[in-house]
């Protein structure tokens, strides 16, 4: 069945009650099959893990399947692999509740092959930050096999920083997601008649920051995205009681020290200001105790948008070290709306999330090659849209109630030809089109039927699965599961998670 057709008969059923089906889903783990779609409803019967069920209907987080004897109930999604079902896109209910959220953020990051960490602890021998580091890379989405540590004894001089850093390099593909993350001492050092920053390996010699920063530039050029987290000292800020600094004077000062360079697809967050010292204790650095504790829910992770950015993710860290001593300030560099992980949260206290604003979120994860313009046109009943011809178009639609999904129509889901023009509904509505090199299922991400159009509320679902589906696409085990750099063509192109956007808003008189 092509993917065409399948969306259009997907669309089709939307509004269908019950639908029965022969497609199957397993069980992936024991669970009870319930009376109804609540996790206090009375159990029918216990469910054993690799069970095969038959999907009946779905009601939004939950699934109703018949069991072996004929017996049927619900089940949470999360308790089933649908990756085998074709039925599962046409079984998403119009019923769109909305439930109070948490206020924590939430990771929801499944491993991908294409997701690359190197963790480079200079700090010696059973240095914490090393478990700390692991965890954020996990919490972004990085497989274990994927996280590269070097042991200590390579990473003792520069050399084995360098082979680490190319070792790292050649291990990412084009468009792959990479997390450098770098700790220990910093220092300064005397270069070509410049003082400039440097880490210090343990053996005492230093590495150039300048350096450093032409291997992330590199790395940039290749990574979809890249993430550097620097938790070393920049200045000679004296540590309070109970902290140690994390930087050793050196006689080479007055120099304004040089910024890692950072384009769109890049975020860098150190953890002290030019001049300032960066602290640790018995746990590690207290950067990077901050970091790991805003990605883990441990601290409120709040953003305006319900995507939290790189700012968001610096802004909950500062206000956990500015309960601290030591007055360490974090710095940030690069896109500071580059979504380190794939994270939910309500808002930021002052209200819910704006659809328009989580669109803007959405529209500053794109990929900054692949470059598309909008203009309205007709007066403003028209959309003109170009980009790099043969991806998808998709035109989203935001305003007070939620998300509308403009473009495609049911009937026609065909690859783009560089250009197009799409009719738009009258109001105020902040305009997100996008074109993406591989397909993005609506349905998955929480959209229903609606007259002419698919629509979403703005609901804890639809936050949660709007940029999951934008930001990660294909979620196959063909595509979770491969390297970037030994797919096919035909494969890479159908896992790519690139996208291009334009964002465009329209006045209410238009």
């Amino acid at each position: 069945m092509t993917h065409r057709f399948r969306f259009a008969l997907a669309l089709a059923l939307l509004a269908a009650a019950p639908i029965a089906s022969a497609q199957t889903a397993t069980v992936t783990h024991a669970t009870a099959l319930r009376e109804h779609p609540d996790a206090g409803a009375r159990s029918i019967m216990e469910m054993r893990r690799r069970a095969s069920v038959r999907i009946l209907e779905t009601q939004r987080d939950w699934i109703r399947v018949e069991a072996d004897g004929q017996r049927s109930g619900w089940i949470p999604e999360r308790d089933l692999d649908l990756s085998a079902s074709e039925a599962f896109t046409a079984l998403q209910a119009t019923t769109l509740p909305n439930s109070p959220e948490q206020a924590r953020a939430l990771p929801r990051s499944l491993p991908r092959a294409a997701n690359h960490a190197l963790i480079l602890p200079l700090g010696g021998a059973g240095s914490p930050d090393a478990a700390s580091a692991t965890a954020i890379a996990r919490l972004m989405g990085v497989p274990d096999a994927n996280i590269q540590q070097p042991a200590t004894a390579a990473l003792a001089t520069p050399d084995g920083l360098r082979e680490a850093l190319a070792h790292f390099d050649a291990r990412i593909g084009h468009g792959d997601r990479a997390l450098l993350y770098l700790s220990g001492p910093g220092s300064q050092a005397s270069q070509g008649g410049h003082c400039i920053e440097t880490v210090l390996t343990p053996s005492g010699q230093p590495l150039g920051l300048d350096e450093l920063a032409r291997y992330t530039s590199a790395l940039a050029q290749k990574a979809g995205r890249l993430v550097v987290l620097a938790d070393t000292g920049r200045g000679e800020s004296q540590a309070p009681a109970g902290l140690t600094g994390r930087f050793v004077p050196a006689s080479c000062r007055a120099d304004a020290p040089r910024a890692i360079p950072a384009g769109h697809n890049t975020l860098v967050i150190r953890a002290s200001r030019a001049g300032d010292n960066a602290f640790e204790d018995s746990r590690g650095g207290l950067a990077t105790q901050a970091l790991l504790a805003c990605l883990d829910g441990r601290a409120a992770l709040e953003s305006r948008s319900g995507l939290p950015g790189g700012e968001d993710w610096r802004r909950c860290a500062q206000q956990q070290l500015d309960a601290r001593p030591g007055r360490q300030q974090l710095s940030l560099a690069g896109n500071p709306a580059l979504a380190p992980a794939p994270t939910r949260v309500p808002g930021d206290g002052a209200g819910p999330v704006k659809p328009a604003e989580h669109l803007q979120a959405l529209h500053a994860q794109r990929s900054e090659d692949r470059r598309v313009v909008a203009t309205p046109a007709g007066s403003g009943r028209q959309l003109t849209i170009s980009g790099p011809a043969g991806g998808y178009l998709y035109v989203l639609g935001a305003d007070d109630k939620g998300f509308t999904l403009l473009h495609p129509a049911a009937a026609s889901v065909e690859r783009f030809g560089g250009q197009a023009t799409v009719a738009l509904p009258p109001g105020r509505q902040r305009i997100l089109a996008l074109v993406t090199e591989a397909p993005r299922n609506f349905l998955r991400a929480g959209f229903g039927g609606n007259g002419p159009y698919a629509t979403a509320p703005a609901d804890g679902r639809t936050l949660r699965d709007l940029p999951l589906e934008l930001i990660e696409g294909d979620n196959s085990p063909a595509c979770t599961r491969s390297e970037t750099r030994n797919m096919g063509t035909e494969q890479a192109r159908r896992c790519s998670t690139a996208f291009g956007s334009a964002l465009v808003d329209l006045s209410a008189g238009r």
